[in-house]
């Protein structure tokens, strides 16, 4: 298959999985839980001839293609984590396979099949222009560790007499998981922070459209939602969770959070503007409870701030409670699901 072939059979794959909103919409790329996602609108280009010259990509269509697959990389690596986690819940961290003696859980805790196509589809798009530096690079290193784990987790969900023979077949499993599990955690957290960089880019660059446009509703919510991301993205690069955190520094939240009251206020002033919501299609209804949702998450950093101030852990870190980062990702997370169903489409 030609490479303009592939390419277009690629896109074709992320309209069917992704219909109804395109990275060119206002904010298509604020989504996912702290990690972004994105999905496409078909390209109103004609299709190539199969005469044309592998060399005829558009780098828009390629752009295009690349971020989506990205983000559905991004994904899968932050559930392939989860999983991870989730066996060495039960699992000791060693070399040689031991069940922990005191989990709660028992073998086979919350794992998994997969299906690895998706690598392909990424090793495919890597070797293309435009260049995603350093996310091609990333994406051709972590996908051999990510194939074999997700490999494994899908032979670990399908045996069913996984303690025959005294666990011989989980004794496989465990050497391949181990060998693999430190490169592919320390690749992840890059490529999360890569792409979550990339993200920010294209976001900023719809959102100064957005104004250009006069779409100043559309840009408040998407701009808060930003926002909110930073101060996140800040925490983690202080290795900040809620187990520590109250020795988060606080210098760099502070003007984040103020950039949020101040990109409220300003959504709200043009939500009180009839000709605004007429010239965006929204309901003062609409507009009112956008703000609202807006302003629980101003609230949740709000309570983060105080937490930190006041110098107390948080009694009960891994749950979410008022104060905390989980919180914190909890509200943006609804957020984003809010803008991506409401506006984003």
């Amino acid at each position: 298959m030609k490479k303009t072939e592939k390419l277009l059979a690629l896109l074709l794959v992320l309209l069917l999985a992704c219909a109804g909103c395109s990275p060119s919409d206002p904010g298509a790329e604020n989504s996912d839980k702290g990690t972004p996602s994105a999905s496409t609108a078909p390209s109103q280009e004609p299709s190539p001839t199969p005469s044309e010259p592998e060399e005829s990509l558009d780098p828009e269509l390629v752009d295009r293609v690349k971020y989506n697959i990205y983000v559905d990389m991004n994904n899968k690596i932050v559930d392939v984590l989860d999983t991870l986690y989730s066996y060495y819940e039960v699992v000791e961290y060693a070399d040689e396979f031991a069940l922990l003696s005191d989990s709660e859980y028992t073998y086979k805790y919350d794992i998994s099949p997969y299906n690895t196509d998706l690598l392909e589809d990424a090793e495919y798009v890597a070797g293309l222009e435009p260049a995603f530096e350093p996310l091609d690079e990333l994406t051709l290193e972590i996908i051999e560790p990510l194939r074999i784990l997700m490999d494994t987790f899908s032979d670990i969900y399908s045996d069913y007499s996984y303690a025959d023979d005294q666990y011989a077949r989980p004794k496989e499993y465990h050497k391949a998981i181990q060998a693999n599990a430190a490169i592919f955690e320390d690749l992840a957290y890059e490529y999360m922070d890569a792409l979550e960089a990339v993200s920010i880019q294209r976001v900023e660059v719809e959102e100064k459209q957005m104004q250009e446009d006069g779409r100043l509703l559309i840009y408040g919510f998407s701009h808060a939602i930003t926002v909110v991301k930073k101060v996140t993205s800040e925490c983690y690069s202080q290795d900040i969770s809620d187990y520590n955190i109250e020795e988060l520094n606080l210098e760099p939240i502070r003007p984040l959070y103020q950039e949020l009251l101040d990109t409220i206020e300003a959504y709200k002033a043009a939500a009180g503007d009839n000709n605004q919501l007429m010239e965006e299609s929204m309901s003062a209804d609409n507009a009112n409870y956008y703000a609202s949702q807006m302003e629980r998450m101003a609230s949740a950093i709000e309570w983060m701030i105080r937490q930190v101030e006041s110098g107390n852990p948080i009694d009960d870190p891994g749950r979410e409670y008022l104060g905390g980062l989980i919180h914190v990702e909890e509200v943006l997370s609804d957020c984003i699901d809010l803008y991506n169903d409401a506006m984003a489409s």
